[in-house]
């Protein structure tokens, strides 16, 4: 081979070189450039996703603020109790203090004087029954009777001269209070006609209260 073709050879393996060199340069460019976009697009897609769940957050309902107990409606079911056929007579009265739900939150019996008539045994649980609900201070009361005469008459009659009816719309009608008597069916005041019954066997005339169900009311329900 001549100096001449030797020259030439070495010029076109060096220009090879070269060629093939500037190439695996370009491609480690171009990848790198492609890598770091690609983090990049990662890095943005990250922090999109967690301020879009920062901006997603549960909303938190406004705090409500629980109504005092006192201030919740109450429903007192009164009947009264007269038993004549005994050998010694007996009166009695009782009730029943509950939620709006009908859940039992106490109750109470008293017996009475055995020479009260009917509608006055009525009378006597519907005063005894306000009168100890509103020791408890509660606000806002329905008092329910089966006996439709005497809440007539305490509702809708004239003036009236009888002490006990003076002394419930007395206590119906205080402004310390929101007290309603109203009438209902005697199926529906089941139980407190069996505390006013339970009433019969006490000695002691004072009120009884009681803050579970006696064994005599456990099966009832309160209407």
């Amino acid at each position: 081979m001549s100096g001449a073709e030797r020259r030439n050879d070495e010029k076109d393996t060096k220009e090879g070189e070269g060629a093939g060199g500037g190439w695996a340069s370009t491609f480690l460019k171009v990848a790198g450039a492609v890598a770091a976009t690609a983090a990049a697009v990662v890095a943005v897609a990250a922090v999109a996703s967690s301020s879009q769940s920062v901006l997603k957050q549960p909303e938190v309902a406004p705090f409500q603020a629980r109504r005092p107990d006192y201030l919740e409606e109450v429903i007192l079911n009164v009947d009264g109790s007269l038993l004549r056929e005994r050998e010694v007579p007996s009166a009695g009265c009782g009730g029943v203090l509950s939620d709006s739900s009908g859940k039992w939150l106490c109750g109470f019996a008293q017996k009475l004087n055995p020479n009260l008539k009917v509608d006055e045994t009525e009378k006597e649980a519907i005063l005894r029954g306000l009168l100890w609900v509103k020791e408890k201070g509660k606000r806002k009361i329905l008092v329910k009777s089966d006996n439709e005469g005497v809440v007539y008459s305490v509702n809708c009659g004239g003036r009236s001269n009888d002490p006990l009816v003076c002394g419930i719309r007395d206590l119906l009608n205080s402004p310390h209070w929101e007290a309603t008597l109203t009438c209902i069916h005697g199926r529906s005041n089941a139980v407190a006609d069996r505390l006013a019954h339970k009433a019969h066997s006490f000695t002691s005339f004072d009120l009884c209260q009681f803050d579970y169900p006696p064994e005599n009311c456990t099966s009832l329900q309160i209407m």
